[in-house]
């Protein structure tokens, strides 16, 4: 962080030397680096500025692949806030550009960027421009570029819910930067396959990847803030404690006016927080405002989570003039057993046992327990339950393990004594060892405690957990 703040008072000496030498070009292409920097530290709204007058002060001057730059980053942040318009034509601008120049690697930036936001806004067309640019980058030996390449065609394997080719690019994009060592670039993949781990319902594989993020100590808030909320998120289906922790941090990092793909994403996890506590009001003010913006843009799925939280809440408007990703389609036009069907097929469990919870007979809601009982869903298995015995419905299955329920951090009992060996000591192989287990078991469960507990290392852990023994009142004689 402190390397990109050095970096930007830098860049801003550079650009009042090429200002005042009126060399046009290198001041455009000064503004260009600045905005990047800017973006990099999460003000998308500053960044768009600048980058409008590097486009400016470069469009004075004979094209070149300077402007051919600035271009490919106006479409980028574009792309972020889901101007699809702005971003497909300063992208098609830089390609043709960059295609004059022979410079292959804005060519494959800009077709990278033109197939992702294709692909946001629903056109299957941006599978073709995200693989064209990937080769282009393969060809050209151009690392960054091939590492973007695979991280966007894995995130939007993920968006789209497209598990099993999404596992193939994050297999390939990671072997990739390991071969070479590019450290730095590994973050934006495993925050990604953090979210499709969420997704898919691992969620200690999910929280192992949050934790590797957010330790990373090159990670910068374009990696930390989809981190966070996916740790965040985590929190809000187990029932760990503070989920609202990650939620304010990513916040703070995306700035005062946050682009509408974190807002949306962020305004998501808290609404599902407010619907598990019983806040139907909460959960229309969490979405609402972020809802009217979202619908002037498009991107089927992110105005099919929103649309169906206010159709959940009882405040969505019909008709709909937006495209709505399929499973929420289903649910809002009221054939719920399409919609669970569509979440099972996608293999997404808690979306799946939510919706047979919420609509369905006792043969769903009990067949919807059993899922959430299995993901360590605590708050929706509670909230199924009594919804259950208002029904009247009986021998219902009691849930989790009495010495989870009556653990101060809601640790399983295994995860306690792993824990309990952590505080004496040991290292993760010792552990495996001492309780027969195989060493990636036993990280897995390092996993899920550091996020039940809500700390991001081992000493932080084993800390609480003493302040918690020397905390607790003295048993009474």
């Amino acid at each position: 962080m402190g390397e990109h703040r050095r970096a930007q008072e830098l860049l801003r000496s550079a650009l009042e030397i090429w200002r005042t030498l009126g060399q046009r070009r290198r001041e455009g292409d000064a503004l260009r680096q600045l905005s990047e920097l800017i973006w990099f530290l999460g003000d998308t709204a500053q960044a768009t500025r600048c980058v409008l007058d590097a486009i400016a002060t470069l469009e004075s001057e004979p094209a070149g692949v300077e402007l051919a730059r600035s271009l490919q980053h106006q479409g980028d942040l574009a792309m972020e806030v889901h101007d699809a318009e702005t971003a497909i034509d300063s992208t098609g601008r830089a390609i043709a550009l960059a295609e004059a120049c022979g410079n292959q690697e804005v060519l494959s930036d800009a077709l990278i960027t033109l197939g992702t936001v294709r692909l946001i806004a629903g056109d299957a067309s941006g599978w073709a421009d995200l693989h064209r640019g990937l080769q282009v980058a393969l060809a050209g030996g151009l690392q960054k570029q091939v590492a973007s390449g695979y991280t966007n065609l894995a995130a939007m394997a993920v968006s789209r819910r497209q598990y099993e080719q999404a596992a193939g690019y994050f297999q390939a994009g990671l072997a990739y930067c390991e071969e070479r060592d590019l450290d730095v670039l590994l973050p934006y993949l495993l925050a990604y396959r953090a979210r499709m781990r969420f997704e898919q319902g691992e969620w200690n594989g999910a929280s192992e990847d949050v934790e590797s993020v957010l330790r990373h100590p090159r990670a910068t808030p374009v990696t930390r803030i989809p981190a966070l909320r996916t740790l965040a998120h985590l929190r809000v289906r187990r029932g760990d404690p503070d989920a609202s922790g990650p939620v304010a941090e990513a916040r703070a990092l995306a700035g005062p006016t946050p682009e509408l793909q974190r807002a949306g994403m962020l305004a998501l996890v808290c609404a599902e927080a407010a619907w598990l506590a019983g806040d139907t009001a909460g959960v229309i003010r969490e979405v609402q405002a972020v809802w009217e913006l979202a619908r002037r843009r498009r991107d089927p799925r992110m105005n099919g989570e929103l649309a169906a939280w206010l159709w959940r809440a009882g405040a969505l408007e019909l008709p709909l003039a937006v495209d709505i990703a399929e499973p929420y389609a289903h649910e809002i036009s009221g054939d719920w057993r399409a919609a669970a069907g569509a979440w099972q097929l996608l293999g997404c469990p808690y979306e799946h046992a939510c919706v047979l919870a919420w609509y369905g007979a006792e043969a769903e809601q009990r067949e919807a327990l059993a899922l959430l009982e299995q993901l360590g869903a605590a708050p929706a298995a509670r909230s199924l339950r009594q919804r259950m015995r208002t029904q009247g419905i009986r021998r219902i299955p009691r849930g989790s393990h009495r010495s989870t329920r009556h653990n101060p951090f809601g640790l399983t009992r295994r995860e306690a004594e792993i824990l309990a060996l952590l505080s004496d000591g040991l290292r993760s192989s010792l552990i495996a060892r001492r309780l027969f287990l195989a060493p990636k078991t036993v990280e897995h469960h390092i996993s899920a405690i550091l996020a039940k507990l809500g700390v991001s290392s081992r000493a932080d852990a084993v800390a609480l957990l003493r302040k918690h023994a020397t905390d607790r009142p003295a048993a009474q004689p």
